[in-house]
């Protein structure tokens, strides 16, 4: 159980460090986990910038907990396609 606890705790809490000012995009599976967590919310426009006008448009947290693409494009200006973000509700 403390071992569980104690997992719990660092995933909660690692993503939060690395991503206070997200320059890159989060690794696939890590990015999956934030998506599967209680509480955030899954955004998916074209590019960083518009995923980040869509999170203030529905007044969730900054900073965004992560992003990702599967062809690697959320910073890649203009946007040549979608982007998904994480953030908190």
């Amino acid at each position: 159980m403390l071992r569980f606890l104690l997992m719990a705790c660092v995933v909660a809490v690692v993503p939060l460090q690395g991503h206070a000012n997200p320059t890159a995009e989060t690794k696939e599976m890590d990015f999956l986990d934030l998506v599967d967590c209680e509480g955030n919310v899954l955004i998916q426009a074209q590019g960083v910038d518009a995923v980040n006008a869509e999170a203030r448009a529905q007044g969730l947290v900054f900073p965004a907990l992560g992003y990702w693409s599967p062809e690697g494009h959320c910073f890649v200006k203009p946007a040549p396609g979608d982007c998904n973000g994480v953030l908190k509700r």
